[in-house]
């Protein structure tokens, strides 16, 4: 259930559906995840998290450091500043198993240990999937790494079910573009029993963009007092709508 809860909390965050509407969160790991006595999820920490209309437009200013390492999808260990989902997805996927093992199932010690660990669980990416990576360093990097014994995912999660073996291969791609959308993860059949359409929406309302453009640097106060604004404007369009809802429902006599 902590693990079907995870993906629903992260499918408003990386819908399949409507990629246009996308957020990244970026730095998904358990201490991101919160968790109450009756099981409740919630996702927390959106320092990092980028929207999507912002990293496809124009020449994105992106970080250097997203997502703590152990739980770092291995194009951005690998250099690549093209985020998808798929970075979120393979975290999501790395705290399955460190669920399903009761520890981190890549503990790297560095970037270049950490792209070990990977590989010996992935085995090393095909032509197709260093083009999707989109990164310069990619091969270099690939081609240094020294000879590695590959680990079958029966070997690295002994204890666990075919059906959640299963999830985590769709989370472990090494292409991040192959990877399970978090809508995908949640009709899969480890999280069946949890599975219900009607409380699992989907954001309707077009492309997300966040309020304050990232690429430009702030001090303290102006950030104040842009949230400010943004909490002074929310609150007037919601009354705005409101009114509009009241005099429609007064002239149709019926409830809207």
């Amino acid at each position: 259930m902590i693990h079907y809860d995870t993906h629903k909390q992260t499918a408003p965050i990386c819908p399949n559906s409507n990629p246009t509407t996308l957020t990244l969160h970026l730095d998904t790991k358990p201490s991101n995840i919160l968790l109450n006595s009756d099981c409740h999820v919630k996702v927390c920490d959106f320092g990092l998290c980028r929207s999507v209309a912002e990293v496809a437009g124009p020449a994105p200013v992106l970080t250097d450091y997203v997502a703590t390492r152990w739980y770092r999808a291995p194009e951005i260990l690998l250099g690549s500043t093209k985020y998808t989902r798929g970075v979120d997805m393979w975290a999501v996927g790395a705290i399955l198993g460190e669920m399903l093992n009761g520890k981190p199932i890549f503990p790297g010690t560095s970037t270049m240990n950490q792209i070990e660990r990977i590989v010996e669980l992935t085995d090393k990416p095909s032509v197709e999937d260093l083009e999707a990576i989109q990164s310069p360093y990619a091969s270099t990097m690939l081609d240094s790494l020294p000879p590695l014994k590959i680990k079958a995912l029966n070997e690295v999660f002994p204890l666990a079910s075919a059906e959640a073996k299963d999830l985590l291969k769709t989370c472990f791609f090494f292409n991040p573009d192959s990877r399970s959308s978090a809508e995908e993860c949640l009709r899969h059949i480890y999280v069946t029993e949890f599975h219900s359409e009607e409380d699992e929406p989907v954001y309707p309302h077009g492309p997300l963009k966040l309020p304050i453009d990232d690429n430009i640097k702030l001090t303290h106060n102006q950030y104040r007092e842009r949230l400010y604004q943004e909490i002074t404007n929310r609150r007037r369009d919601s009354r705005k709508q409101e009114l509009q809802r009241q005099k429609k429902q007064n002239a149709t006599g019926q409830p809207v």
